[in-house]
């Protein structure tokens, strides 16, 4: 009986010795602080554990539709100042535009001439098409 009570007292000493040998072996795994504050200010951004960023980052949550409203109507009024300033010059043919030429820009590379000369890279630019008029009166007469 009396080897019984030593053996527990033992086997309880040995168990809180390993017991506190938990908290050194716990810092050497994961050295940083649990009780993380935020040292950073309003104007950087957020204070946020990883998992919660993770998932911001990942699914996002969508915009207000407010704020959606106001983008989706600033959109269609730039696209209809657009097809106002077309119509308009389709509908006065006193204001010619005229049509860019078409250039053809074409890369040569270097090469050794008939008396050793070297020509090196360049490009060579030519017109293949002249511009031309268009919304004008002058191609329906």
């Amino acid at each position: 009986m009396q080897t019984h009570t030593k053996i527990l007292q033992h086997s309880c000493i040995v168990f809180l010795l390993l017991f506190q040998a938990c908290a050194p072996l716990q810092d050497a795994i994961n050295p940083y602080e649990e009780n993380f504050k935020c040292k950073a200010k309003d104007d950087t951004g957020e204070c946020i554990d990883t998992p919660t960023a993770y998932k911001k980052a990942r699914y996002p949550e969508p915009e207000s539709s407010t704020e959606q409203d106001v983008i989706d109507e600033n959109k269609q009024a730039i696209q209809d100042n657009r097809y106002k300033v077309l119509t308009d010059l389709l509908e006065e043919p006193e204001k010619p535009m005229l049509q860019p030429p078409k250039i053809l820009r074409v890369l040569l590379l270097p090469y050794k001439g008939e008396d050793d000369e070297l020509f090196m890279t360049r490009y060579v630019y030519l017109k293949i098409e002249d511009s031309k008029w268009i919304l004008t009166d002058l191609n329906e007469k």
